[in-house]
């Protein structure tokens, strides 16, 4: 299961176009993939295609709208997750939060750190930068969570700072494990899943 908030996206994205802000899977519906698209094989050669996550509301300069910027997985078992790949818009995200949870319910969540783009992130400093244009677009970007995760059902990201101060997009974030394979749908083809995300073989 990949969930978000509902309505939270603001402008030209899938979840928004097709009004699905959480995919179970298996799809049932190939026509309304939604909010699914942000784990979907991205393509070979990168061409313009649908954002898969895209929003315009900022609590500051920079950073999203907490209650807006998150996304949830649901594993089909413990899964540890020690960094995501994520496929940038140019105006794309430059930290990302994670949490840990048995069950999803509030106050179970155990905190992960902040995973920083590996592209912009000054590596001496730490740092981040702002403005326009931070990325190459369809730039395959990667972030690792600090604090070794334990093997939990659920994961939850935030988005917690983007360069440019008042929007941002992406096209896909893979959650990946500790050898640095991606969890994806365990499917026959992109659109035909059986059941929730599993360790790509």
């Amino acid at each position: 299961m990949i969930q978000i908030p509902a309505n939270s996206c603001d402008a030209d994205c899938m979840p928004l176009c097709h009004n699905k802000w959480q995919m179970d899977f298996p799809i049932t519906d190939p026509a309304r993939i939604g909010v699914g698209y942000l784990v979907e094989p991205a393509s070979f050669v990168f061409a313009p295609e649908p954002f898969a996550l895209h929003d315009h509301h900022y609590s500051s300069n920079n950073m999203p709208d907490a209650a807006r910027a998150t996304v949830t997985y649901q594993f089909t078992g413990p899964t540890s997750v020690r960094d995501l790949l994520v496929i940038q818009h140019t105006n794309g995200i430059t930290e990302i939060e994670g949490a840990i949870s048995d069950t999803g319910a509030p106050g179970s969540w155990q905190s992960i750190g902040i995973a920083k783009s590996r592209l912009v992130t000054d590596p001496a400093t730490g740092t981040t930068p702002t403005g326009a244009n931070m990325f190459v677009e369809g730039s395959t970007d990667l972030f690792v969570f600090p604090n070794p995760p334990a093997a939990k059902l659920y994961l939850r990201i935030a988005v917690h700072k983007t360069p440019l101060a008042n929007g941002w997009a992406s096209y896909r974030i893979y959650p990946r494990n500790d050898q640095h394979d991606p969890y994806t749908v365990a499917s026959q083809n992109s659109l035909l899943t059986r059941a929730g995300l599993v360790v790509t073989p």
